[in-house]
């Protein structure tokens, strides 16, 4: 039972490597994944590490080209609108599930957070990338943790983590101006849950979603994606 329970943690160990070498896009776009390679760097047998690279495989991280081997996906246009439109139709019904649950005081703090964001001209010294992180780990991730159903919150999560790559590809780097908009639209979505309106917050997440697919698309296509 022992060595069953050290292949487990090993296995989810090296898929947390993969994965942030993944989305660092230190294994870039389209490269292939030695598996003896990594078997040699980890110290670790190849059965833990095929492990971990069918989990990747199945979260559309990696593919398998018959007799050549496994590849890192690559990042195209369609595919980056397509995690948009799953999370278009995902978010706002998780918005609207944690309207009525999120605690007051859970929601005063946030609200105090995106002040102190704001006032503290922090959103200026501050990456476009960074700016998004501190707010997606701030709003969409309480509404994750109050939607009150571990399949959607694990599913949004996944689609988040593969935009994630995405922006940092692109090593967005967006004037104030938009960083303004980024920061007055996720106010809004707190703003109607704080007022326990949960349609205008599921309201007000369609419409942020939708103008950061916009944002996404230009600056992705920009940097020659």
């Amino acid at each position: 039972m022992s060595s069953k329970i050290s292949r487990v943690n090993m296995t989810e160990e090296i898929y947390r490597i993969v994965k942030e070498d993944i989305l660092s896009h230190k294994l870039k776009s389209g490269e292939k994944i030695n598996i003896d390679q990594l078997a040699r760097t980890l110290e670790v047998s190849n059965i833990p590490i095929r492990e971990a690279l069918s989990r990747l495989q199945s979260e559309g991280y990696l593919h398998i080209i018959p007799f050549k081997g496994m590849f890192v996906n690559m990042m195209t246009l369609k595919d980056l609108n397509e995690l948009f439109e799953i999370r278009l139709h995902l978010e706002p019904l998780a918005v609207e599930k944690a309207a009525l649950i999120i605690p007051e005081d859970k929601l005063s703090r946030l609200n105090e957070d995106m002040i102190e964001l704001q006032k503290n001209n922090s959103m200026q010294a501050a990456s476009g990338l960074d700016t998004i992180m501190v707010m997606n780990s701030s709003i969409h991730g309480t509404i994750l943790e109050y939607c009150d159903n571990s399949n959607l919150q694990g599913l949004v999560r996944g689609y988040i983590e593969q935009i994630q790559r995405y922006l940092t590809f692109i090593k967005l780097n967006l004037d104030i101006d938009n960083k303004n908009v980024e920061w007055s639209e996720h106010n809004n979505i707190l703003q109607k849950l704080i007022k326990r309106d949960a349609k205008g917050a599921s309201d007000a997440m369609t419409k942020h979603i939708k103008s950061s697919q916009k944002r996404t698309n230009v600056h992705f296509i920009n940097t020659g994606g």
